[in-house]
């Protein structure tokens, strides 16, 4: 076996440090992030310790869509019912028989039941009246989205206008100076101190 030369040992030996520092460093690695906090667990929402329950009738249009909710008996407990009535209004009543899916122009009753044992609601529905003048109207979490989606444009028209309006200020006024600019130029300067 040939002899290494001092040259080559330290390198060799450099070599074996740098192995063991990886090494080290990969088995500590798991440890620091095992010992690294753990986020606090997210509260779970206070849940209903009774039965709860709440009827409404519902206009359901030729597609199957809840149009509105006409009125309905509701449990008392606030977020129960604005759970329920938000479920209502996006809501759709069909019926599907093989490939074929029908919907039936009418009034429904809709129940939502809350067992505080399991913790589910149940929710069931039956016709209670056919037809009605709303057929065709578009159900109600269409509207919703479409009036939300003309207040948004509505939102960004004005935004749009504000803006011209700064800039045509700006433009009749150019002997004023730019505000922004003055307020950068006061923080670039530093501020006297009464030590040298």
């Amino acid at each position: 076996m040939r002899r290494l030369r001092s040259g080559e040992e330290r390198a060799m030996r450099t070599k074996l440090y740098w192995m063991a520092a990886l090494a080290a460093a990969l088995l500590v690695f798991p440890l620091s992030a095992a010992a690294a906090p753990t986020p606090a667990p997210v509260p779970s929402p206070k849940l209903p310790s009774k039965p709860l329950h709440v009827e409404l009738q519902v206009e359901v249009n030729k597609l199957g869509q809840v149009v509105r909710v006409l009125h309905g008996t509701l449990s008392g407990d606030g977020p129960f019912d604005t759970m329920v009535m938000g479920n209502a209004l996006q809501m759709w009543i069909r019926d599907q028989r093989g490939k074929t899916v029908t919907a039936v122009v009418g009034l429904y009753k809709v129940h939502y039941d809350y067992d505080p044992k399991t913790q589910h609601v149940k929710r069931t529905f039956a016709l209670f009246q056919r037809g009605g003048n709303w057929a065709n109207e578009p159900g109600a979490a269409t509207k919703i989205v479409s009036d939300a989606k003309k207040e948004a444009q509505a939102a960004a028209a004005a935004l749009a206008k504000l803006k011209a309006d700064q800039q045509k200020k700006a433009a009749e006024n150019p002997n004023l100076p730019d505000i922004n600019a003055a307020l950068k130029r006061s923080r670039a300067t530093p501020t006297p101190s009464p030590h040298p």
